[in-house]
C-alpha cells in the first residue's frame, strides 16, 4: 500500500523505499536539510502499466528553533516514472513517455515539544500548497492551486533505556481541494475532512548509528477518490512496514 495523504495511489501493491538526508547545522538553532526519497512498487502496476512504478522526491527544508518551538518551511519536487493511468473510456493515458511526471509543492510547519518525565509530546501542524504540474508533464493526480492541512501529535515513549522506543503518531488531515471525493459524475474536489490516521512504530537502536523500526498503521477516509486508478477508496485501511536507518 502506498498511502499518501489518505489515498492509496498504487492499489494492492506494496513499495520499497530508500531515504538519504544530508543535514547542514548552520547554527545551533538553524538547520537546512535535503531529503532524497526514492520508492519502487513491488510488482507491476497492471492493468495501468507493465513496468514497476518508481518515484524520486527532493525536499529541501529549513528549520529554526526557539527553545522547544521549531518552525520551518520547505519545497518538494515529486518525480514520477512508469505510471500510465487509465482513462474514463478504459484505455491508458500518459502525458509523457513511460508515464513520467513532475509535481511541485511548498510547505510551512511548526511543532512544540513538551516533556513529562521521560515521555515527550510533540504537537505539530503542517500546511502544504500545491503549485501544480509543469506542463506538459501534467500527471492529473493532485489539483493545482489546492492545499492540505495536517495537525498531528507524536509521542515518544522509551521502552528500554535509550535502546527501544515507541513513537506513535496521529493525524487529522484536512483537504482544501487537494484530494477528490467520489460523486455521481466520477469525482469532485474535496473541501473539509480528508482522513484520520494513526501510526505505531517501535524503534530498536542497535548501535549509536544503526537502528531498526517496525510499524503498523490505520487510516480512515470516508469518501476519497483515487483519480489515477479511477476508483473510490475503502473507508478503512490497515497496513505496516519496516525500515533500517543509519546516521553518520
Amino acid at each position: 500500500m502506498y498511502n499518501f495523504r489518505g489515498v492509496d495511489w498504487i492499489p494492492n501493491k506494496g513499495i520499497s523505499t530508500v531515504t538519504f538526508t544530508p543535514v547542514w547545522h548552520i547554527t545551533p538553532n538553524d538547520t537546512f536539510s535535503v531529503p532524497l526519497w526514492f520508492c519502487v512498487a513491488l510488482g507491476q502496476n497492471s492493468p495501468f502499466n507493465g513496468n514497476n512504478y518508481t518515484e524520486l522526491d527532493v525536499s529541501p527544508s529549513y528549520t529554526h528553533t526557539f527553545g522547544n518551538l521549531a518552525v520551518g518551511c520547505g519545497y518538494t519536487l515529486y518525480n514520477y516514472f512508469n505510471y500510465g493511468f487509465p482513462t474514463e473510456s478504459g484505455g491508458i493515458s500518459s502525458y509523457r513517455p513511460g508515464g513520467t511526471g513532475l509535481q511541485h509543492e511548498v510547505n510551512i510547519n511548526a511543532n512544540y515539544t513538551v516533556k513529562t518525565g521521560a515521555v515527550s509530546w510533540v504537537p505539530s501542524i503542517a500546511y502544504y500548497y500545491e503549485l501544480g504540474q509543469a506542463a506538459p508533464n501534467n500527471y492529473a493526480s493532485i489539483n493545482a492551486g489546492s492545499s492540505f492541512l495536517s495537525p498531528a501529535l507524536t509521542v515518544g515513549v522509551p521502552l528500554y533505556k535509550d535502546i527501544v522506543s515507541f513513537n506513535p503518531n496521529t493525524q487529522y488531515n484536512i483537504s482544501f481541494g487537494y484530494n477528490n471525493t467520489a460523486s455521481s459524475s466520477g469525482a469532485s474536489k474535496l473541501y473539509g475532512f480528508n482522513n484520520w490516521q494513526v501510526t505505531a512504530p517501535v524503534t530498536w537502536k542497535i548501535t549509536s548509528a544503526l537502528s531498526l523500526t517496525a510499524y503498523v498503521a490505520y487510516t480512515y477516509q470516508p469518501n476519497l477518490y483515487n483519480t489515477v486508478a479511477l476508483t473510490a477508496m475503502p473507508e478503512n485501511r490497515f497496513y505496516g512496514g519496516a525500515s533500517v536507518g543509519y546516521s553518520f
